[in-house]
């Protein structure tokens, strides 16, 4: 396994404490994103013959899955509100596959320091390329069935836009915050932010397609809110 450790920041630069949290009066944020309207249609891949094999019938780009008027692959996460607080980093890797010449999932979260652990599980040579802004970047192949590459991303950003230049209508999303307050829709639209403490916040909701939205939210202690984020047909 190949660790590229140095994504963003530097692999031994200091961590500040870890804030205690009082899991007596933390909370949760939960909600759903919806769309209202008629979603855009979403364009068919093309794949080449051997990507297609793995395929019954046609193969949509998944960047517009609205069902019921829910939307999946949003990308919620607390913005703002959390002031100097830092939080231990997860050691379990978020874990995104390539199968079938696609990314699965195709939206991802994860927080800075956290493993990413990158998988082929196709007969055929990936190369992982991603770009960010401010968090660096990294472009890796992985050339038979079953390898596997760990990553990590030292700086927040949202979003890191991960593609395969091999097959470019590979495309993934890659959400890097330095908490643990995010989430990414499933397909009932719906996102949970559990154990957060009470305070005064912006969540924000992101989608490839549909652009962003942010909710402020005051939270109470021991309180539950729900916060609804809608996207409209143009």
């Amino acid at each position: 396994m190949l660790v590229l450790a140095a994504c963003g920041g530097d692999d031994e630069a200091p961590q500040k404490p870890v804030t205690p949290l009082d899991r007596s009066v933390v909370g949760a944020i939960t909600g759903t994103v919806t769309f209202e309207g008629t979603p855009p249609a979403m364009q068919e891949l093309h794949l080449d013959p051997g990507c297609a094999s793995k395929h019954q019938g046609p193969v949509l780009a998944g960047d517009a899955l609205v069902r019921d008027g829910k939307v999946e692959n949003v990308f919620v996460y607390v913005k703002d509100g959390l002031g100097d607080r830092a939080f231990a980093t997860p050691t379990e890797p978020v874990k995104i596959d390539q199968r079938g010449c696609l990314y699965e999932p195709h939206v991802a979260g994860a927080q800075t320091g956290q493993p990413i652990l990158y998988v082929n599980s196709d007969p055929f040579m990936h190369n992982v390329h991603a770009t960010s802004n401010s968090a660096g970047g990294w472009n890796f192949a992985m050339a038979t069935a079953g390898s596997k590459n760990t990553t990590r991303v030292r700086k927040p950003q949202v979003m890191v836009d991960v593609r395969c230049d091999i097959h470019p209508w590979m495309r993934s999303y890659l959400g890097v915050v330095d908490h643990p307050y995010f989430a990414v829709t499933g397909a009932d639209g719906r996102f949970t932010l559990g154990d957060v403490p009470p305070g005064d916040y912006v969540v924000a909701a992101w989608h490839e397609r549909f652009g962003t939205r942010e909710a402020r939210v005051s939270l109470a202690a021991k309180e539950t809110k729900t916060v609804e984020f809608a996207y409209t047909a143009r």
